[in-house]
């Protein structure tokens, strides 16, 4: 009896991980409820005043493939606005390994920053306790209110009343009357295009993850380097 556990425990650790491969790879489709104060966007366009790049993101908007790769997919996103029709959020990882670690752990924020960097994005970090509420917005407008770089959060759905946890997307816009930024969910299997009240938005990117803040990536150029 003794003899055939270790096998028994070898089998059930093996039907675990293809359980947990299958529940990451295979994202079932459920249009959540938007959740007051945040808003789904109707669909009409943004003002160009705080949404330079909001066309050229929809436009390229690919959505994650799996439920870990909410950050590989943003980047598609942005690359795809920059022009490059060939990116794929599944062959832009630098080596295998760290796709199979995002894959199964998902990405930080600085993770993600060395993803950008890697495929030829400037990227610039700003974690969220370097800000207030105001900085915050401030950057934010600046960003949006120029053509050709981008504005990339890292923040927590719970702090939303969304579904999940840590979350990766590009911000495509921010309206006045409303005092929101409308972030492009990559999880388009669970939430739309989403106005999200600045100062909620700023709370849920003012998160701790691991040692660190939640935060902001700024893209601001791409130079393809092949």
């Amino acid at each position: 009896m003794r003899r055939w556990l270790p096998l028994g425990m070898l089998g059930i650790g093996a039907a675990a991980a293809i359980g947990l491969s299958l529940w990451i790879a295979l994202p079932t489709k459920s249009d959540l409820a938007v959740p007051a104060p945040l808003e789904a966007w109707s669909g009409d366009p943004p003002s160009e005043d705080y949404g330079r790049d909001f066309a050229a993101l929809a436009d390229a908007f690919r959505p994650q493939r799996y439920r870990s790769f909410c950050g590989p997919a943003t980047i598609e996103t942005v690359l795809r606005a920059y022009g490059d029709v060939g990116a794929d959020q599944g062959k832009i990882f630098p080596s295998l390994s760290s796709k199979l670690d995002t894959f199964y752990s998902g990405m930080s924020l600085a993770e993600l920053a060395e993803l950008a960097q890697s495929v030829g994005l400037r990227a610039e970090i700003a974690y969220a306790d370097a800000f207030n509420l105001d900085s915050f917005r401030e950057r934010l407008q600046a960003n949006l209110a120029r053509k050709g770089d981008f504005v990339i959060v890292n923040y927590d759905r719970r702090v939303l009343n969304q579904s999940g946890a840590g979350h990766i997307s590009s911000v495509g816009a921010y309206d006045q009357s409303r005092d929101a930024f409308l972030v492009l969910d990559e999880a388009a299997y669970r939430y739309p295009f989403t106005w999200v009240p600045a100062s909620l938005l700023y709370q849920a990117v003012h998160t701790r993850a691991g040692e660190h803040f939640r935060g902001v990536l700024f893209i601001s150029d791409y130079r393809p380097l092949h």
